[in-house]
C-alpha cells in the first residue's frame, strides 16, 4: 500500500508522502483562515494470489508511478516517482480529479503489468478531508491449467490474442506463466488458438474467443478430456475458460516520516527578539512540532550544530527516543516532548508512532541574539522493513532584525519531465512555470536566454495570482530546435538567477521521405517465390522505413507500388501507388511506414509504424498528384464499412498521419477489429486527407499540408512511433475500390510550428 498525502494550505497543499491524521490528534498542521487540508491515500496493489500469497515489493512501481491533479480544462499538476512529491503544492478551491498509474502499458506480456486509480474530490476553503486513491491492475489477465500438461498431447500450445498483440503458452511455461493484456479501445474480446499434436501424428486445433473480457479479471483456460469419439487416446479434448475476478496482494510502500508545525509553518522562519514580554510585539512564544513514523519511530533526533554546543546546549546532538535520556535536564532548556505512543491508521490500518515536541518561550529566549539564524534539525527515523526511511526538517530561528529572512518573491519551477510532461518542451516554443512566494509580488514571470549567451528576454506571466505559494505559466515561442535555454523567474525589484535549463526538441525527418531510394527482396507467396519492390536503399524490408502492399500483390506477380520519374518535385524519382486488380479483389496502391509482416490467403498482416524521436509537428506536408477511377469492384460482404453507393462512384484516395506509443497490429482479414482506429489509446495524434476527386494539376505535384490533432493523453503521454500512411483506394483494405486509381507521392516532411 503506497501513502502519501497532501496538504492544502489555502488552496492545496501536497506534503510529503505519508502525512496521516490520526483520530486521536485534536490539533492539526499549521493552518491559516481559509486553509484547509486533502489527505491522499495512494494504493498499489499488485501480485495476483489466485496462486501465491507471499507479499511481494517492487520499488520499480514507486519511480514509475505517476500521479496526476486535473481540472476540466486539463492536467495542472504532475509527478513522477512518489519520493519526488514536493512538500507544498498550491491550488485553488474548485473540483478536481486525482489520477495516479504505475507499471508498464504494453498490449501484451508475460511480465509486464499496469496499474491505475483515479478519484474526483472538491477543495472548499478549512477542508480536512482524506481521500484514498487506489490503484488497481488494469490488464486483463489469462492463464492456462497446468493439468493441461498430462493430457498426452505433443507440441502443446495456447495463443491469446487481441487486434494489438499476442501471446503464446507452450510446453515450457505453461504451468507459471500469466499473461498481461491492456485492451485496445475497440476490442472486447480476447480470442485463444489451442493446438498440438495427437498420439497418432495428426494436428489438433480449438479456437474460440473469450466474450466481454475486463480488468482486473483472469481468465484461465481449463483443457480437460472425457470419454466419447473424436478422441485422443479414447478420450475428447474439451476446453473451458474460467473467470476469476483477481485477488492482489498488496505492495506496502508507505511514505517517509511526517515532521510538521502545529500552529506554525515550520518550512519558515520564527522570528522574535529573545527576553520580550509575552502579548508584546516581537515575542516568542511555545512551538509545536508534529512527527509521525510508520512501522514505529526508531530516533528522534535533536541536532543543533555548533551554535547550540558553544551555548552548552543539551540539545546539541540528542536522540529523544532512548531509555536513559534526561527528561528534566532538557526540560530545563525549554523543550518538552510526549510519545512515541503507538496509534493505528484507521483507513490503512498501519501501526505508526506519533510524537509531539514542544519548544517553549523560554528555549528561544535564552538564545543570544545574532546576526544569523539559528539551526536545529529535527531528524525521524522509522522501522518500515527492509528498508527504513529518514525525514529532517529544520527548526530556522531568527532573534534579531538583521538575521530575518528576506523571501524572494518568486521561485523558479523545475524544467517539464519530458516523460510525462511531452508537450510543455516542443521544438520551437515552450510553457514554463514560476511560484509567487510572497503577497506582494509583482511584475513577474519568467525570463530566457540561449545556453552560452548573455542577454536575457523577459516574458511577463500569462495570469496574476496574488495567493501565496501559487503557479504561474508563461508561453515562449521563436525558440530554435535542439538547443539548450536557460530561464529563472523574475518580479519587480527581484532577478536573483536561480537558473533552470530546458532542451527543445529536435525534429525528425522523414527517412528516405523524398523516394529516392528504392530495392528488391525475396518473398514467399503461396505461388511461389517473388521479387518485391521495396522503397528503401536496402533489400530489407525489416530494416527498411517505408513498407507497401507489394509483398500481398507479389502473388499475383503485379507491383504496386515502385519507383517513377513521371512527375517529381525534387531529386530523381517520386513514389507512383497504382491500384489493380489481383486474384478477383482489388490490390489498392499503398505506402506505409512499417513493415509487411505476412499475407494470409488474400488478406494482409501489416505492422505499421517505426522508432520516432517524440517530437509534436502539426502538420504532414507532402507533394502529391491524385487521379482516381471508378469503383468497379466490391468485395461481398463489404458494404457496410462503405459509403452508400459506392460503387459506380469515384474512388477515395487517403493520407494519415498518426503519433502512437507502440506499433499498430493491422490485419485486414478482420475489419471489425484489425484495421487502424484513430481514436485506440495507443494513438494520441492524428491527422488525415482524404481526396474524393482528382488532386493536382495534370502531370504535376501540389502540395499538401495534412493538420496533426493531439489528444488530451497526448499531453501525459510521450510519442514513441510515427505512423504514415498513403493509400491510392481509402478502402482497399474492404478489398473494394478502382482498379484504375493512381497516386504520386514525394517529399514528404513534418512541419514543426
Amino acid at each position: 500500500m503506497n501513502i502519501f498525502n497532501k496538504t492544502l494550505y489555502r488552496q492545496l497543499i501536497f506534503a510529503t508522502l505519508c502525512l496521516p491524521l490520526a483520530s486521536c490528534v485534536s490539533e492539526v498542521p499549521f493552518l491559516s483562515d481559509g486553509e484547509g487540508t486533502l489527505r491522499l491515500s495512494t494504493e498499489i496493489r499488485s501480485e495476483l494470489t489466485t496462486r501465491s500469497t507471499e507479499l511481494t515489493q517492487d520499488p520499480s512501481l514507486r519511480e514509475k508511478c505517476v500521479i496526476y491533479i486535473e481540472t476540466s480544462r486539463g492536467v495542472i499538476r504532475k509527478f513522477k516517482g512518489l519520493d519526488n512529491i514536493p512538500d507544498i503544492i498550491s491550488l485553488k478551491s474548485g473540483n478536481y480529479l486525482a489520477e495516479a498509474w504505475t507499471g508498464d502499458s504494453v498490449s501484451a506480456s508475460f511480465d509486464k503489468k499496469f496499474y491505475r486509480g483515479k478519484e474526483e474530490f472538491t477543495i472548499s476553503d478549512g477542508d480536512n478531508k482524506l481521500l484514498p486513491l487506489v490503484c488497481k491492475i488494469a490488464n486483463v489477465v489469462v492463464s492456462v491449467n497446468p493439468d493441461a500438461l498430462d493430457l498426452g498431447l505433443n507440441n502443446l500450445k495456447v495463443t491469446f490474442s487481441h487486434s494489438r498483440g499476442s501471446l503464446e503458452f507452450n510446453e515450457e511455461n505453461i504451468a507459471s506463466a500469466k499473461g498481461y493484456f491492456m485492451m485496445p479501445n475497440a476490442d472486447k474480446d480476447l480470442s485463444y488458438k489451442m493446438e498440438g499434436d495427437k498420439s497418432d501424428g495428426t494436428h489438433m486445433v480449438k479456437e474460440g474467443v473469450i466474450p466481454n473480457v475486463q480488468r482486473a479479471h483472469e481468465y484461465v483456460l481449463n483443457i480437460t478430456s472425457e470419454p466419447g469419439e473424436n478422441t485422443l487416446g479414447g478420450a475428447l479434448i474439451k476446453i473451458r475458460i474460467e473467470d476469476i475476478p483477481l485477488i492482489e496482494e498488496v505492495v506496502e510502500m508507505f511514505g517517509r516520516p511526517t515532521i510538521e508545525g502545529i500552529g506554525f509553518n515550520i518550512d519558515e522562519q520564527v522570528v522574535g527578539i529573545p527576553g520580550t514580554a509575552a502579548g508584546q510585539k516581537g515575542a516568542f512564544s511555545d512551538k509545536i512540532v508534529y512527527i509521525r513514523g510508520y512501522d514505529g519511530l526508531y530516533k528522534l533526533q535533536l541536532r543543533g550544530g555548533q551554535n547550540f554546543q558553544e551555548l552548552g546546549h543539551i540539545a546539541a546532538e540528542l536522540n529523544l527516543i532512548q531509555a536513559d535520556i534526561d527528561k528534566t535536564e532538557l526540560e530545563a532548556h525549554g523543550i518538552t516532548w510526549d510519545g512515541p505512543r503507538p496509534v493505528v491508521d484507521a483507513v490503512t490500518g498501519k501501526t505508526m508512532d506519533e510524537m509531539r515536541i514542544t519548544f517553549k518561550k523560554s528555549f528561544f529566549d535564552h538564545l543570544p541574539q545574532k546576526d544569523t539564524e539559528y539551526r536545529m534539525e529535527i531528524i525521524a527515523l522509522d522501522n518500515q522493513y527492509p528498508t527504513p526511511k529518514d525525514k529532517t526538517k529544520v527548526l530556522r530561528i531568527a532573534t534579531s532584525d538583521v538575521a530575518v529572512e528576506v523571501k524572494a518573491p518568486v521561485e523558479t519551477a523545475q524544467a517539464p519531465d519530458p516523460e510525462t510532461d511531452p508537450m510543455a518542451i516542443l521544438s520551437k516554443s515552450a510553457t514554463l512555470t514560476g511560484y509567487v512566494m510572497t503577497e506582494d509580488a509583482s511584475g513577474y514571470g519568467i525570463k530566457y536566454r540561449k545556453q552560452g549567451t548573455v542577454e536575457w528576454t523577459k516574458v511577463p506571466a500569462e495570469t496574476v495570482s496574488y495567493a501565496v505559494k501559487s503557479p504561474f505559466t508563461v508561453h515562449i515561442t521563436g525558440l530554435e530546435p535542439s538547443t539548450t535555454y536557460e530561464y529563472t523567474a523574475y518580479a519587480a525589484g527581484y532577478d536573483k538567477e536561480d537558473i533552470q535549463t530546458f532542451t527543445t526538441e529536435g525534429m525528425f525527418s522523414i527517412p528516405n521521405g523524398s523516394f529516392e531510394d528504392w530495392s528488391t527482396y525475396k518473398a514467399s507467396t503461396m505461388l511461389g517465390e517473388r521479387t518485391v519492390t521495396l522503397p528503401w536503399n536496402i533489400g530489407d524490408k525489416e530494416a527498411s522505413f517505408w513498407g507497401s502492399g507489394n509483398e500481398g500483390s507479389a502473388t499475383a506477380n503485379k507491383t504496386l507500388t515502385n519507383k517513377s520519374t513521371d512527375m517529381v518535385h525534387s531529386g530523381q524519382y517520386s513514389a507512383r501507388l497504382g491500384s489493380d486488380k489481383a486474384m478477383g479483389i482489388i490490390a489498392a496502391g499503398n505506402v506505409f511506414v512499417g513493415k509487411y509482416v505476412e499475407t494470409n490467403g488474400t488478406n494482409g498482416h501489416l505492422l505499421i509504424g517505426r522508432s520516432y524521436n517524440g517530437s509534436h509537428p502539426t502538420k504532414l506536408k507532402v507533394w502529391a498528384n491524385y487521379r482516381p477511377g471508378t469503383v468497379d469492384i466490391v468485395k461481398d460482404g463489404m458494404d457496410k464499412y462503405l459509403p452508400s453507393g459506392f460503387k459506380g462512384s469515384t474512388d477515395h484516395g487517403q493520407i494519415y498521419v498518426a503519433l502512437t506509443t507502440s506499433p499498430i497490429d493491422i490485419r485486414t482479414s478482420d475489419p471489425e477489429k484489425g484495421l487502424f482506429n484513430k481514436d485506440a489509446q495507443e494513438v494520441l495524434a492524428y491527422g488525415q486527407v482524404t481526396w474524393t476527386a482528382p488532386f493536382g494539376g495534370d502531370g504535376s505535384l501540389e502540395a499538401v499540408e495534412v493538420p496533426i490533432e493531439y489528444y488530451e493523453r497526448a499531453k501525459t503521454t510521450a510519442a514513441k512511433y510515427l505512423v504514415i500512411v498513403v493509400s491510392a483506394s481509402k478502402f482497399g483494405d474492404y478489398f473494394s475500390g478502382s482498379s484504375s486509381s493512381v497516386m504520386y507521392l514525394d517529399d514528404f516532411e513534418l512541419i514543426y510550428e
